[in-house]
């Protein structure tokens, strides 16, 4: 089993007695998973002392289960972690191993796994469609062509006509221009129009499951660091977002029947510097670039941006590039001014359910990330002030996990919930279960 010693080594959380994870009998109508992209457990679990006001977080709070920090995935990341929650799986097993593809001659235009068809095990969706159950996902991750009654995908920006367009087409039939009636002054796919989404969705189609992924407290901490300000701001903002749709479901008359999972994929370090591979791998000829810096070919490249960073070769086969790449850059860690802090082995790596292509990977020392200029000094400042993609069982990079609601009392604390509990949960919760999920019920101590 993946991450098996991870679970265990999991800091201790809030969860509820009750079913397992194969129960059959719903205790919930209806659930809300709500993601907060970036959300730290410090937020909520010192609220006070950051002077942040966000009392609906804390209202669910004090009804159900807030962990401290659940653990996460290898890497930290946006996508992998949502993966992670609604197939109950690693990345590993599950396949999206980043946010984004080896993509090195950057022929899908920046694009990420968008792709519903790139999940190679169950999710959530299919286990509660196999319950009879109705779905819907408001710019979830990895949606585009999942098997989601009410589906607004997460692609990419929207900020033209043609991505409106676009959005249209990978939407459910008619969806999409139906929600822009909802919110005709809010850009499309922001926060604030996805909330209008949800409220929208559950008054007129009524799903079993609502999944919703708010993103910008994650844009506002690359930009400004975890717990700036501005962050904090951006954090009240949306806990106004959460309370319209409390506000809602309580004059719904659905309060009752409904059950509340509130997580995040992800916490947030501090960035000030990058140190940049690609350079020295470059410099040792197993990259090669034109006059202009541009790459024309490569024997090995990297996957994952700013945290822990993974080395793949373009051919397996090919030891004496892996070899060399790996002597480079342990012999580039032992220098301090590179801020490499951890060497991983492919051993390592499969231990801890991460990328299965990669010879070796790397977690930067505190405040450094990796970058991915390939011409240039080997150390440069980060344009960024946040950063996550980190190793999960760094502290700060625990995912934020608050349960409520139907089927939930007040917790008592025991070890080992994980992001891979996320989807598992929410089935139990409507009588369903997915199949072969690693992860379990969170309100069930027992594995």
């Amino acid at each position: 089993m993946f991450r098996s010693v991870l679970r265990f080594a999991a800091v201790a959380v809030l969860v509820c007695p009750g079913p397992s994870a194969g129960a059959k009998e719903p205790v919930a109508k209806q659930v809300i998973l709500i993601s907060v992209d970036g959300m730290t457990p410090a937020e909520y679990e010192q609220a006070d002392a950051h002077g942040l006001r966000i009392p609906n977080i804390r209202a669910l709070m004090r009804s159900g289960c807030a962990s401290p920090g659940m653990m996460g995935v290898f890497p930290a990341s946006t996508y992998p972690s949502h993966t992670s929650m609604i197939t109950g799986q690693p990345p590993a097993v599950h396949g999206v191993i980043s946010n984004t593809p080896m993509d090195p001659f950057n022929l899908e235009f920046g694009g990420w796994f968008y792709y519903a068809e790139k999940i190679k095990t169950p999710t959530l969706w299919q286990a509660l469609h196999a319950a009879h159950l109705k779905t819907a996902a408001v710019s979830w991750p990895v949606t585009v062509g999942a098997d989601v009654d009410y589906l607004l995908p997460e692609y990419r920006p929207v900020r033209t006509e043609e991505d409106v367009a676009l959005m249209r087409v990978l939407s459910t039939p008619g969806l999409f221009r139906e929600m822009q009636q909802q919110n005709s002054t809010a850009r499309p796919m922001s926060d604030a129009w996805r909330t209008d989404a949800v409220l929208a969705i559950l008054r007129t189609r009524r799903p079993s499951l609502l999944a919703l992924h708010l993103s910008e407290l994650d844009e506002a901490q690359h930009k400004y660091g975890p717990h700036a300000a501005e962050s904090h701001e951006e954090l009240e903002r949306i806990d106004s977002e959460i309370g319209k749709i409390r506000s809602y479901v309580d004059q719904s008359g659905r309060a009752r029947e409904t059950a509340w999972i509130l997580v995040s994929d992800h916490g947030f370090l501090p960035v000030t510097k990058l140190f940049h591979p690609l350079v020295a791998l470059r410099d040792a000829g197993l990259i090669a670039t034109d006059k202009n810096g541009r790459l024309v070919d490569w024997k090995v490249y990297q996957r994952n941006l700013t945290g822990s960073v993974f080395f793949e070769a373009k051919d397996p086969a090919d030891h004496a590039s892996i070899e060399k790449a790996t002597e480079v850059l342990r012999k580039l860690a032992v220098d301090p001014a590179n801020g490499i802090g951890h060497i991983y082995t492919p051993q390592e790596l499969k231990a801890l359910g991460a990328d299965p292509m990669a010879f070796l990977a790397m977690d930067p020392v505190k405040d450094f990330g990796f970058g991915s200029n390939l011409t240039g000094p080997l150390v440069t400042e980060s344009a960024s002030k946040g950063a996550h993609g980190y190793n999960p069982q760094i502290p700060e990079m625990h995912p934020s996990f608050i349960l409520s609601g139907a089927g939930v009392s007040r917790c008592s604390e025991v070890e080992g919930v994980t992001i891979e509990d996320v989807g598992p949960t929410a089935a139990a919760l409507l009588g369903a279960a997915i199949p072969g999920a690693e992860g379990r019920d969170a309100r069930n101590p027992q594995k």
